[in-house]
């Protein structure tokens, strides 16, 4: 839902809270747009197409300091609303094309999550999907941000699933919002691919990585 302005009732951008409709561009007259035309040039897209664990991953943006920013406002400081505003520009594509694919997101802490309120990946896919798999979750906090490489390694052992069986033989896309070593990422993989689902793709939001080829 919009913020509007009870002067000018112009909807205003979800980020920065200025009217959207100020500095028209194609993008933002062509589509209802919830954040201006300023905050959707900031993000960097990336639209890397590659594979994980021979499984077709897709990345849609690199984690610039705009990113982690949004990310912080909507994860750390529980601005719920800000769920509609990372997948603005790939909203139609992703609703069009996991259409029929239930939408499996990757876990973040109970604790966490009971304090926003909501769970992050599935706040983001639920801009583009009612179909929704919570199942899988952490046994235990797990902050990878305060871990070394080795350190993060150690995810596989806390990440579990539970109601898997919903996902046998269906159509499954696998979503995260950053990928970093690929741990969570080949732990999720693996728990999801024991159900054997029809088919699976990966979709995630931001890489920190400038050597993809390389490092994912």
């Amino acid at each position: 839902m919009h913020i509007h302005n009870t002067l000018s009732q112009q909807p205003l951008c979800l980020i920065c809270h200025k009217p959207i409709r100020k500095e028209p561009s194609l993008f933002t007259l062509v589509y209802d747009s919830p954040i201006c035309a300023s905050c959707l040039a900031q993000f960097e897209p990336l639209h890397y197409v590659g594979s994980f664990h021979d499984v077709k991953l897709t990345i849609l943006y690199r984690y610039n300091a705009f990113f982690q920013t949004l990310l912080f406002r909507y994860k750390g400081q529980y601005d719920y609303e800000l769920r509609n505003a990372f997948i603005v520009s790939d909203q139609r594509f992703l609703s069009d094309y996991y259409r029929s694919h239930v939408i499996v997101v990757a876990p973040s802490d109970d604790i966490a999550n009971k304090k926003r309120g909501f769970i992050p990946t599935a706040g983001i896919a639920s801009s583009f999907s009612s179909n929704i798999f919570t199942g899988l979750y952490k046994k235990s906090p797990f902050k990878q941000a305060e871990q070394s490489f080795e350190g993060r390694q150690k995810i596989k052992d806390v990440i579990d699933i539970k109601n898997g069986e919903v996902l046998r033989k269906k159509k499954v896309l696998l979503f995260d919002d950053v990928i970093t070593s690929g741990s969570t990422l080949e732990k999720c993989l693996d728990l999801v691919c024991h159900y054997h689902p029809a088919s699976i793709e990966i979709v995630i939001l931001a890489t920190r990585s400038y050597h993809l080829e390389k490092n994912i």
